[in-house]
């Protein structure tokens, strides 16, 4: 992983910064974090930290709505049946919920549908045709979908039901030939085109209403939080005031995901409690049940959906992890993980859970991923990418293998035949390799600024101004700078640590994994968040932990902590090991494994990353790892490069280089006079830090006697003689 800091500002950049600060009363680390958020002058910032509906924009710049306003006026006047068909997703459930909820202000009672996971995106033919059956439908008014239903609706028309479409996907090059109002069709001066599809039914809504369509801001707020809509312009000022309605005056659906705790509610609050519940229902098979909580006033009827739909969702992340694991087995199995796209496919798994487990493999191998499910006769499919790489436009390059497809940049749907599959999935991964290269990047994380020096509460406090954060504006990150550092549990037992730099004191949980790491002797990069609190009226500052960066440019530091490693691992002996004479070799699936730290040397210009004890990420790239205890199943194959004391045969996955860089235990001498020599000059480090002690005692001393003193250190350790006592040399009885 690397560490991205922003661009040095220039002066005339600095000068725009100085006055953003002094106009809008904030520090200048803040003005700062509002320039490399794009808000490059003083207007822009006030509107930016005071988020408002006085900034929404007229919903009557949006194309097709006043022939919209006009058709629905017409349906009131003329006593029609109304139908709104929205989707199976939160964003679908809430829009859906927002528009009848405006309908039936402004004087009609529609009926609702949305359809099922199961019955696929989009208008349902034959679920109209049911519904119509009962209901001599007039008008139907999607949301949250329709812009890619030509067919369907020309159908439809020729059954004498007008439409409407109000959605905010992707439009394809012919839209349906009727009233279409959507913020990403060109030629239209609403100036914002990042709306979801909550959103859009709110704009339809205020436009049949004014002002009255503002109580349903809370259900906007939600669907574009869930969403993952970039938070900014038009979005920042819709979900800022969502999330005043929720924190004043919740509605009861949303209470009963929130609890009564008066922690104040944010955007992540509404991405981690709200969100995946509503979504539940649909990835379950029962996306109705989450549009009936959001239309009862019955308190009954509130508690029996509210825990309906936390048992879907429990149930989903255990759906989720099963696949997850699965999906991970398969990439393993087949090296797709070497492929340009990374596609997958189960035959039973949960369609609703598809995307959720695509989002998690990507994150794992830093690679636009494609996890399908058996769909009938066809497979069923949920992507998602990485920056960089236009997932709808790759998959769009190769449509004549797909029965559908639809989505946008970072997500997409699909369907394929199974005769289609495997021909798609190399089609695919040839365009993509043309397009953007064999070669992923390394992934990159983003800080916003390097903190060397103490952070102020008041800097936290204007941070904190910066909310609703998510998708597009994200939680400001920061850097810190460390070396071996010392962690410490919070209390004893604790599972969660901290350490201290000298910007503020991080906290680290379920941090025991990152204790080694952090003892490295060697730089490192902390990227953490900062978390404000509140105690008796004293305001206080933490970091949050998110990465650890290591710079393992100079690996001799790390000679004795290699080699104490390397002599207490309990294993076979290295003859029992398979022989072979490859080479290091660029790829996927091989670890190569070093025992000594000294064979750095010999291999640090062979262009795979090196590591100390594990390898941090699963993503399968041939690496070099030092003195490891376990290596992910990922990589098949196990390649000693140094002949150790003894072996971790890793799962039948090793083999030992038939020529190795060094042998561990090569020079190392069991004589009486030099164990005694050793106990004299250990025993002198009684009492002392064991790391400093050691370090001065090996200082100087060349490879050989290094090894030996601390292979004596270790053999009296093993024998009882001397401990190490949280880090504190003892000596628990004598020769």
């Amino acid at each position: 992983m690397k560490v991205i800091y922003p661009v040095s500002l220039s002066n005339e950049e600095e000068k725009i910064v100085a006055e953003i600060s002094f106009r809008c009363g904030i520090l200048k680390e803040t003005a700062r974090l509002l320039y490399y958020r794009g808000i490059t002058d003083v207007c822009a910032a006030k509107r930016f930290l005071q988020p408002s509906k006085k900034h929404f924009n007229d919903p009557f710049a949006l194309k097709g709505m006043r022939e919209a306003v006009n058709r629905i006026r017409l349906a009131k006047e003329k006593g029609e049946t109304v139908l709104v068909f929205g989707d199976y997703d939160a964003d679908g459930i809430c829009a859906t919920a927002i528009l009848c909820g405006c309908l039936e202000k402004f004087g009609i009672t529609p009926l609702k549908t949305v359809p099922e996971r199961e019955e696929g995106y989009g208008l349902n033919v034959a679920k109209i045709e049911k519904i119509n059956s009962d209901n001599k439908i007039d008008l139907i008014i999607t949301v949250d979908c329709g812009i890619s239903d030509a067919e369907k609706i020309n159908d439809l028309k020729s059954r004498g039901i007008d439409v409407i479409v109000t959605d905010h996907h992707e439009p394809p090059e012919i839209l349906p030939d009727c009233i279409c109002i959507n913020p990403k069709i060109k030629g239209q001066d609403y100036g914002f085109d990042g709306l979801c599809g909550g959103g859009v039914a709110y704009k339809l809504g205020y436009a049949l209403l004014g002002d009255i369509a503002d109580e349903y801001l809370d259900f906007v707020a939600v669907a574009t939080v869930a969403d993952s809509m970039d938070l900014v312009k038009e979005n920042r000022d819709l979900v800022a005031e969502g999330l005043k309605i929720i924190n004043k005056h919740p509605r009861p659906a949303f209470r009963s995901f929130l609890g009564d705790g008066d922690k104040e509610t944010n955007a992540q609050t509404l991405a981690y409690s709200i969100a995946p519940r509503v979504n539940a229902g649909g990835r379950m098979g029962d996306a109705f049940a989450a549009l009936k909580l959001f239309s009862s006033t019955d308190e009954k009827e509130i508690f029996d959906l509210t825990v309906k739909l936390n048992v879907y969702n429990a149930t989903r992340q255990s759906l989720c992890e099963e696949a997850f694991s699965r999906a991970k087995k398969i990439v393993s199995e087949t090296g797709a993980n070497a492929d340009r796209v990374i596609v997958v496919r189960g035959e039973k798994w949960n369609a609703g859970i598809l995307g959720i487990v695509a989002a998690k493999l990507v994150e794992t191998y830093n690679k636009p991923v494609i996890v399908f499910a058996k769909h009938g006769d066809a497979y069923k499919g949920s992507a998602r990418s990485v920056d960089g790489i236009n997932i709808y436009e790759t998959i769009a390059a190769v449509k004549e293998y797909l029965s559908s497809f639809g989505g946008h940049a970072q997500a997409a749907g699909l369907s394929v035949t199974e005769e289609n599959f495997l021909p798609f999935v190399k089609a695919l991964n040839e365009y993509a390799e043309r397009t953007f290269g064999e070669e992923e990047k390394e992934k990159e994380i983003y800080v916003d600024l390097k903190a060397e020096e103490e952070i102020s509460v008041r800097f936290a406090e204007e941070i904190e101004r910066l909310e609703p954060f998510g998708v597009g504006n994200r939680r400001p990150l920061f850097a810190a700078e460390t070396f071996g550092t010392e962690m410490k549990p919070l209390k004893e037992d604790s599972p969660h640590y901290s350490f201290s730099t000298a910007a503020v004191e991080i906290l680290d949980f379920n941090g025991a994994k990152d204790v080694e790491t952090m003892a490295c002797p060697v730089g490192k990069t902390v990227v953490f968040e900062l978390n404000l609190s509140t105690f008796r009226n004293k305001r206080s500052i933490k970091g949050f932990l998110r990465n650890i960066v290591c710079d393992y440019g100079d690996f001799s530091a790390f000679y004795g902590g290699v080699f104490s490693r390397e002599l207490k691992r309990k294993g076979d002996s290295p003859v029992n090991l398979k022989r072979t004479d490859e080479k290091i070799i660029s790829g996927y699936g091989t670890a190569y494994v070093l025992c000594d730290a000294d064979s750095v040397k010999a291999v640090k210009n062979s262009g795979l990353k090196i590591y100390p004890y594990e390898i941090p990420e699963e993503t399968g790239k041939n690496c070099i790892v030092l003195s490891p205890d376990f290596i992910p199943y990922i990589y098949k194959r196990v390649v000693y490069l140094d002949e150790p004391l003894t072996v971790n045969g890793f799962n039948g996955r090793a083999v030992l280089s038939e020529n190795p860089l060094n042998k561990v235990a090569a020079g190392l001498v069991a004589d009486r006079g030099v164990f005694e020599k050793a106990f004299a000059k250990i025993s002198e480090g009684v009492g002392r830090a064991a790391k400093d002690f050691i370090a001065e005692k090996t200082e100087g001393a060349d490879k050989a006697e290094r090894k030996q003193f601390l292979f004596c250190y270790e053999v009296f350790k093993e024998l009882g003689f001397f401990r190490e006592i949280k880090g504190i040399i003892t000596r628990e009885r004598t020769v």
